[in-house]
């Protein structure tokens, strides 16, 4: 006599209902997270083709702004008034001025070389929840940001400042988004890399 039953057309169906059910309800949880990471790049990437595009035709120099601070993390667009070179001293000038909250007179003030340009974004961007700005790492001037301002600079003759930029994504994985200075181009690379680690 046989005594090994197998499973029942019935208790396979009921099994097979309850796993689809599972996967439809957290299945769509895990792509939209996928697609969410999928547009933070794009976005970034696409706000730098836009720009790159602009400073040849317009023969002004466009940077994206970061402000890296802990619970204040966003970014926009500026535009020169005027077609500006980079100083690394200015730069870094700038930076502790932004820091500091000089508020000197507005008749002391001389007029900015950059201003906030709505026509691309209308408000300052922010990263969806659980995103971070990581470290921002400039190869054209040697500097690494991690907190404060931070920028890259599109220049009138359709070149880029050479750019790691990493995000952190909620289960705290490290991208890093590399800018060609000379194509534009943003390879998105799924680690932690700096243009250093990329030289080699």
């Amino acid at each position: 006599m046989n005594t090994q039953r197998g499973f029942s057309l019935l208790e396979m169906a009921i099994v097979l209902s309850i796993i689809g059910a599972i996967i439809g309800l957290a299945g769509p949880s895990l792509f939209d997270r996928k697609a969410e990471t999928r547009k933070v790049f794009r976005d970034f990437i696409i706000a730098g083709k836009d720009l790159k595009s602009r400073a040849k035709l317009t023969g002004l120099t466009y940077r994206l702004a970061f402000q890296l601070d802990e619970g204040k993390q966003a970014w926009w667009v500026e535009k020169s008034s005027h077609p500006t070179m980079i100083d690394k001293k200015k730069y870094e000038a700038e930076r502790e001025k932004a820091k500091d909250g000089d508020n000197k007179d507005e008749k002391e003030k001389k007029p900015a070389d950059f201003d906030v340009d709505l026509t691309i974004f209308k408000k300052k961007q922010v990263l969806p929840k659980g995103f971070k700005l990581k470290q921002i790492e400039s190869g054209t001037q040697d500097l690494v940001f991690v907190d404060g301002m931070a920028y890259i600079h599109f220049f009138s003759q359709g070149l880029i400042e050479t750019t790691a930029l990493q995000i952190e994504d909620p289960k705290k994985n490290i991208w890093t988004l590399i800018i060609n200075p000379i194509t534009g181009q943003t390879d998105v690379v799924p680690e932690e890399k700096s243009l250093k680690d990329l030289a080699r």
